[in-house]
């Protein structure tokens, strides 16, 4: 973790205990003998099964219990329901890191319970400004809405900073992509919080009828991610099968699929736009399995019968996925990442940005990938074991325009290859990879 990365985690501690020792006392927990268990068992179960939307983001119906705490029982109630299920579910979920490091355990504990405090303080105040300023008799809608979006605020930016702080990722385009892509959800649960309390005020046996049925929406919402996340990572193995048959395929497939994510997230492009290319670029030589060994690996060229064949491939792996809902959105990378910007590709003769924009992403990385990986045939055609970085960027560069998008060509050079430079500095990369 970076210095600046630190700092910023100590400066949203130190802010939680301060919060905490100010707007934490007086609490009476046999003033809420039912609210306060049963949003605090609420809590720890939608921190625990979380919804993983994308590798980077999780989506949790835990802000519609926090926000629902604090309507119902201000600052006092929503601080000490926080804690206690965000230790509970902290420790949980991040106990086996306890073997590795201490730290590494507390650190990310420690944050995300005083990022969670900070929020729902900051919504709390919220509240409590627009109720002086609008004052009403009955309850208090607005100031719930205006809360409500002050804590997604709040949340959202804390989130995104320390993810910005710690990986190549943009602080602006995180917030503004997780917005757009998740903005109907969001308001979803602000929606339900104010139903919760609604009911709450009617009785508060009520909160039952609210939790459970959240509760069920949570859980098969949270069963249908795992099963699309583990069908991605089934697919990924089968991919990992063509290792016994081709090392080669299985190396540059982890390489494409790590470079396309970079290369679409250097685009701007949405964090839902950003995971179909990533599926994409992890399975995009599955068709290969298709392929006989003696043309997959032929040390010298192929003639023009087996060149036929292994093109074959791109229309094999769009069938193998096509019937899967999970891939829907996959089925155009893998059928069209061969197809030529000037339209003399494979397998359709398709041009120009009628390639869809993962293909050719995936297309531009694929032809980087492959020219700084060595292959043992080259050297006899004159050519190098592997191209050097500044070699293959030349070589895009030629490419672009006939072969290759060149816009995505230029944001290649430009904005990717120089994290990948960093990254072999660093030793993180292999060189020649």
């Amino acid at each position: 973790m970076s210095t600046s990365a630190r700092v910023y985690v100590g400066t949203v501690v130190v802010l939680c205990v301060v919060i905490f020792g100010l707007f934490a006392f007086p609490f009476s927990p046999a003033t809420y003998v039912l609210a306060l268990p049963l949003l605090t068992i609420a809590s720890f179960f939608t921190q625990v099964y979380e919804l993983e939307v994308s590798p980077r983001w999780f989506l949790s119906t835990h802000a519609t219990i926090a926000t629902t705490a604090l309507y119902v029982g201000d600052l006092p109630l929503a601080l000490w329901v926080i804690l206690i299920s965000t230790v509970g579910a902290e420790t949980v979920l991040r106990w086996g890191n306890v073997k590795q490091s201490f730290w590494r355990f507390l650190t990310p504990v420690v944050f995300n319970i005083s990022q969670l405090i900070v929020c729902v303080s900051f919504a709390g105040l919220t509240y409590r400004l627009v109720t002086l300023i609008v004052p009403t008799t009955g309850q208090p809608y607005l100031a719930m809405v205006v809360s409500f979006l002050a804590y997604l605020l709040a949340n959202t930016t804390l989130v995104a900073t320390i993810i910005a702080l710690t990986s190549e990722a943009h602080f602006i385009r995180l917030v503004r992509s997780w917005i757009k892509t998740y903005h109907l959800q969001l308001l979803t649960m602000g929606s339900l919080a104010i139903t919760t309390t609604t009911l709450y005020e009617v009785s508060p046996t009520f909160l039952l009828l609210a939790l459970v049925p959240l509760a069920l929406v949570h859980y098969s919402s949270y069963n249908y991610l795992s099963l699309s996340r583990h069908s991605h990572q089934a697919f990924k193995k089968i991919t990992d099968l063509l290792s016994e048959r081709d090392e080669y395929t299985a190396e540059h497939s982890e390489d494409v699929e790590r470079l396309s994510v970079l290369l679409a997230e250097a685009m701007r492009l949405s964090d839902a736009t950003v995971d179909v290319v990533r599926a994409g670029a992890a399975i995009h030589d599955i068709g290969k399995l298709a392929i006989p060994d003696a043309i997959l690996n032929k040390a010298g060229g192929l003639t023009a019968d087996e060149f036929k064949t292994m093109q074959k491939h791109t229309i094999i792996g769009a069938e193998i996925i096509k019937h899967l809902d999970i891939y829907r959105d996959v089925v155009p990378i893998v059928r069209h990442e061969h197809e030529h910007w000037d339209g003399s590709g494979y397998p359709d003769g398709i041009s120009g940005e009628a390639i869809p924009v993962g293909a050719r992403i995936v297309a531009v990385v694929d032809v980087y990938s492959a020219l700084t990986t060595e292959r043992v045939y080259r050297p006899a055609l004159g050519k190098p074991l592997a191209y050097s970085h500044d070699d293959a960027c030349t070589i895009l560069h030629d490419m672009a325009g006939s072969v290759l998008d060149p816009a995505l060509v230029e944001v290649f050079v430009r904005d990717v290859a120089p994290i990948l430079e960093r990254a072999r500095d660093e030793g993180t990369i292999e060189k020649g990879r």
